[in-house]
């Protein structure tokens, strides 16, 4: 059977994320010769990478052999043979982009989080159901192998009633000033859609929804351990949002 092309925009593609998760999958499924679909038939990308800089889409087509790029989003959204958006850019500049795409009459698959605030969500929800056009956004955690281990065990009934969670995750980011940090500048800027909240708190409510139920109540308390850190062009900068959380979550089940 003759394998078929989809067509995927793919935005933000120069970034530390999609180097090291998204464009690795692309690229496996492609060199697997494609996904294999319930017909018999294979499903192969064929990635457009869309970034702000030349020089790093340059240097990301060679490394990943998808080899169309360019800078204009707008110019990608125009084209009719691709039929997939997926934004995997600075957060702040989410929301703008996919409805973008959904005006464009692409389906969206997005990374966490789709949004800034619960308004803005519902919005891009509504538009793709009044655009008809399918949505969605990274759970990549759900596929993990330990944690789908214990999901098997939760839905066989093994955990029983499910009354407590205890969750710790950490990573130390170094500031720059010694050492480069690992992770870009703007998850450290308000204005950009960083902080860790909004970028990790996505992750723990599905999982925490699928393997011990549905969380009823959230109360956090936040911190800014580290004031200033270094950027990607060596300069210091003020950070403005929170880098430490302590939250407690209620479970609808265990009231």
């Amino acid at each position: 059977m003759t394998p078929q092309r989809i067509g995927i925009i793919f935005n933000g593609a120069t970034g530390e994320l999609a180097a090291r998760q998204h464009l690795p999958a692309l690229m496996a499924m492609r060199d697997e010769g494609g996904l294999s679909l319930a017909d018999g038939s294979r499903l192969i990308p064929d990635v457009v990478l869309v970034g702000r800089d030349p020089g790093k889409l340059a240097a990301t087509a060679e490394r990943t052999g998808f080899g169309r790029t360019t800078t204009d989003l707008n110019a990608a959204l125009a084209s009719n043979t691709e039929t997939v958006f997926f934004d995997a850019a600075p957060s702040g500049l989410r929301v703008d982009a996919t409805l973008r795409a959904i005006a464009a009459g692409k389906h969206v698959y997005v990374e966490k989080p789709v949004a800034g605030s619960v308004a803005e969500a519902l919005s891009l929800h509504r538009a793709a159901q009044e655009a008809g056009v399918k949505s969605g956004s990274v759970q990549d955690k759900l596929f993990l192998p330990g944690f789908a281990a214990m999901l098997g065990l939760r839905r066989s009934g093994y955990f029983g009633r499910v009354l407590e969670v205890r969750v710790e995750m950490g990573r130390w980011i170094h500031d720059g000033y010694r050492h480069p940090g690992q992770r870009p500048s703007w998850n450290y800027r308000k204005r950009d859609g960083g902080g860790l909240m909004l970028d990790m708190f996505p992750h723990w409510r599905y999982m925490i929804d699928a393997l011990a139920g549905e969380i009823s109540a959230v109360s956090a308390t936040t911190r800014r351990h580290i004031p200033s850190r270094v950027d990607e062009t060596n300069k210091p900068y003020d950070v403005d949002v929170e880098d430490s959380v302590f939250a407690q979550f209620a479970l609808a089940e265990a009231a």
